[in-house]
């Protein structure tokens, strides 16, 4: 970030770590037989999301040493982490799934998660979901568009970027 803003940049958005518990490349391989590995309102591995959320506390610390040190940039802290949580714990207030916010949407795995690494999404053997917008996981690795839609309107207008993008552009401006 420093060598972009030292090369002119005015506006840099810094996006955190999403809860990788929550992910079907992890939950697949790491699936445990003891429940309280898993976090009862989501259904994620809790000691994993603990880690992205170690990761975010200390790039959100960076991120204001880094304000304070350039006060004439804008960086943005874009939070991928607590939408996430929220489409997990309440998916239909997002229009998605309950039964298949944990499952990828496009995948060749079967089990509770559609996911497996050797047969990758669009490669022969896997499927595609009949609605993909109810659906948060794409491939077992990245969001559907339904979710980074979602996402990107957080971040455009809060309460999941900070500032929100479009009001730290406002003020420059």
């Amino acid at each position: 970030m420093q060598a972009v803003i030292e090369e002119g940049a005015r506006y840099v958005v810094v996006p955190g770590q999403q809860p990788t518990g929550c992910l079907p490349v992890v939950l697949t391989p790491y699936a445990s037989p003891n429940a309280t590995d898993y976090d009862a309102g989501t259904g994620c591995l809790w000691r994993f999301n603990e880690l992205a959320r170690y990761h975010n506390a200390a790039l959100l610390a960076a991120v204001s040493l880094l304000r304070r040190k350039y006060p004439s940039a804008t960086i943005v802290f874009a939070d991928y982490y607590d939408p996430v949580i929220e489409f997990m714990q309440k998916p239909d207030d997002f229009a998605f799934s309950d039964s298949s916010k944990l499952r990828a949407c496009c995948g060749g795995g079967g089990g509770p998660y559609n996911y497996n690494a050797t047969v990758a999404c669009g490669l022969p053997g896997t499927s595609v979901c009949p609605t993909p917008n109810t659906s948060i996981n794409w491939d077992g690795i990245h969001l559907t568009e339904a979710a980074y839609a979602r996402i990107a309107a957080c971040w455009l207008h809060g309460p999941h970027a900070h500032p929100p993008i479009l009001a730290a552009v406002r003020r420059r401006t």
